[in-house]
């Protein structure tokens, strides 16, 4: 007997055959267990800092409403994809499906509806943020309160009714019982090719908004170091190299998180079928893209020292309510 897997998060298929198995299982125990401590280990900490990050959000007051709507939201829909990783890890420890019909179901448009919530909302935040760059003066009256709310709000609604519509009302995965386990089975057609080539053309609008900031950065350095006469321009080039090491940051993110599961659904596309090797290599690159809900954190929390201020007073007034509760 051969297990083989599909390219989508969460399917698999088990066939008889008696072909001769040419996988080397030390290679593919040794896969498992770093794709189950990563999984783990991502899991654990976007349950952990999403909703603590949230929670900080609140308390700043340096950083513009509009902007903390659009992190909020960034936020939210990491943790919200924690809800697809509980059904996709069921799997992953089990070894085979153990959910039935419906949640095989939802487990397919799960994974494609909280990437999605995650991708654009992080397109949004670039957006507010090449918009404050390339035009300071005008965002106030850009980018109001009102104006962001009904933004993220449409967002939300538009992929949530776009990822049901397209990947879960025609039933495209159910749960088979002609095999020994119980596994989710998913078609492959063009809403595979659809869903990558969004992804793609955001992953690069983001790459280019950035590319544009980097150059607007690396201008505002060059004109302050040449007004900065006293300072000999140190205060300019400390601007282009923090601008420059964010965007850095932000884009390899991109890059190690998303790129090697875009490539991966571009491999596999053409061949429905994979081994058991291939299907941890393909659960590796999920988990990498998982990764990202706590990699934003640290971008876009953790390296801000207003947040991290806000962060300590928030665990500071935490464990003296925690001491006042328990010494009365």
């Amino acid at each position: 007997m051969e297990t083989t897997w599909s390219p989508d998060e969460g399917t698999t298929v088990t066939t008889n055959t008696t072909g001769d198995k040419d996988e080397n299982e030390f290679t593919s125990t040794t896969l498992l267990i770093l794709v189950k401590v990563l999984a783990v280990l991502a899991m654990f900490l976007c349950v952990l800092l999403n909703p603590l990050m949230l929670f900080t959000l609140r308390r700043v007051t340096s950083i513009q409403p509009t902007t903390k709507i659009f992190m909020a939201s960034l936020t939210l829909s990491d943790l919200c994809n924690n809800l697809y990783w509980i059904l996709a890890l069921t799997e992953l420890f089990a070894g085979s499906r153990l959910l039935g019909d419906f949640l095989c179901v939802v487990n397919g448009v799960t994974s494609y509806l909280f990437g999605s919530l995650s991708i654009f909302s992080l397109l949004i935040l670039t957006v507010d943020r090449y918009i404050v760059i390339s035009r300071p003066l005008q965002y106030p009256s850009i980018m109001t309160v009102f104006r962001s709310k009904i933004i993220v709000f449409s967002s939300w609604a538009a992929v949530s009714i776009f990822c049901i519509l397209i990947f879960g009302i025609d039933g495209s995965r159910i749960v088979s019982l002609d095999t020994r386990y119980y596994v989710c089975i998913g078609h492959y057609d063009w809403r595979n090719s659809l869903a990558v080539f969004l992804a793609v053309v955001t992953i690069l609008s983001i790459f280019i908004m950035y590319a544009h900031i980097a150059l607007i950065a690396r201008n505002h350095a060059r004109r302050i170091a040449v007004e900065n006469q006293a300072g000999n321009g140190q205060g300019g080039q400390r601007i282009n190299t923090r601008a420059t090491t964010t965007i850095i940051i932000i884009t390899g993110t991109l890059v190690i998180t998303w790129i090697p599961t875009v490539v991966r659904l571009l491999i596999v596309i053409p061949s429905p079928q994979h081994t058991w090797t291939q299907y941890l290599a393909g659960m590796f690159t999920n988990v990498l893209l998982f990764c990202n809900g706590w990699l934003n954190v640290i971008i876009y929390y953790l390296r801000n020292r207003d947040l991290r201020q806000a962060l300590r007073a928030l665990l500071s007034d935490w464990h003296q309510s925690l001491q006042q509760r328990f010494l009365h």
